[in-house]
């Protein structure tokens, strides 16, 4: 951007605190599979502008999602498994995306996020509710339209997709290796569309490709830790990362 020329970003606090916050980004996004972007531009936002947050996450996202799916080495059977959630998601994506300008995000927003949030705190206190293996197609139709109409209008499509995966009992691996090539989709359209709109600037390409390393550096140090993880644990993670989630929703929607 014109007025963050390239030694401001790399040669100020800024960019120390820039490796922090993606270090500890990957980090989260090795352990739980999910969350990269949120702690990303959460954090980043006290300290620089949201469209800049935005725009510096967008490389290190893609490239995290896309080594998690390779990592995962099940891109055939989550192709298989489903493919019905992943066409819907896509197509209203594509859909809805031309109608964020008229669509108050806002009420959009509050409204995931408050569905998220007591599905949260609904977990965390009793068992998470399961998907019988005959409501399964369903299930994927109504997460892909609402994860691509979210996705669409307000750039936010996991939410319905984890409340979705989280209720199908799948395993820990199986969880991390569909959440990755859901979002690395999507993020790849994501990445297009900045492209194609002329956000991506010399400037923050180069120090969102910089800030590679330390998100890659956090992500390795995150699969350690989630091979240690129990499934128990690894579910109860997952709630509490949901509960940030949908308070995060709730906060944008407000403010």
């Amino acid at each position: 951007m014109s007025t963050w020329p390239l030694i401001e970003l790399i040669a100020t606090p800024l960019m120390l605190a820039a490796v922090f916050v993606y270090f500890t980004a990957g980090l989260v996004k090795g352990t739980l599979g999910i969350g990269f972007p949120t702690t990303a531009v959460s954090l980043m936002a006290q300290m620089t502008d949201a469209r800049s947050a935005i725009m510096l996450v967008v490389i290190p996202m893609v490239v995290t999602n896309v080594w998690q799916v390779y990592r995962s080495r099940q891109i055939r059977w989550v192709i298989q498994r489903f493919s019905l959630l992943l066409v819907i998601m896509l197509v209203f994506i594509a859909i809805f995306s031309q109608f964020a300008s008229v669509v108050p995000v806002a009420l959009l927003s509050a409204t995931l996020g408050a569905i998220v949030t007591g599905y949260a705190i609904t977990g965390l206190y009793k068992p998470v509710v399961r998907i019988p293996d005959r409501y399964d197609r369903p299930s994927q139709l109504i997460t892909g339209a609402g994860a691509g109409i979210m996705g669409g209008l307000t750039g936010v499509w996991a939410p319905p997709i984890l409340i979705y995966l989280s209720a199908r009992r799948l395993t820990k691996e199986q969880f991390v290796a569909t959440i990755g090539l859901l979002l690395a989709l999507g993020s790849l359209v994501l990445f297009t569309g900045y492209w194609h709109a002329g956000l991506l600037t010399q400037p923050m390409m180069i120090m969102s490709c910089l800030l590679l390393i330390p998100s890659m550096a956090g992500f390795v140090i995150g699969e350690q830790i989630r091979t240690r993880l129990s499934a128990h644990r690894f579910e109860r993670a997952l709630l509490w990362f949901f509960l940030i989630i949908g308070l995060n929703l709730i906060r944008r929607a407000v403010m």
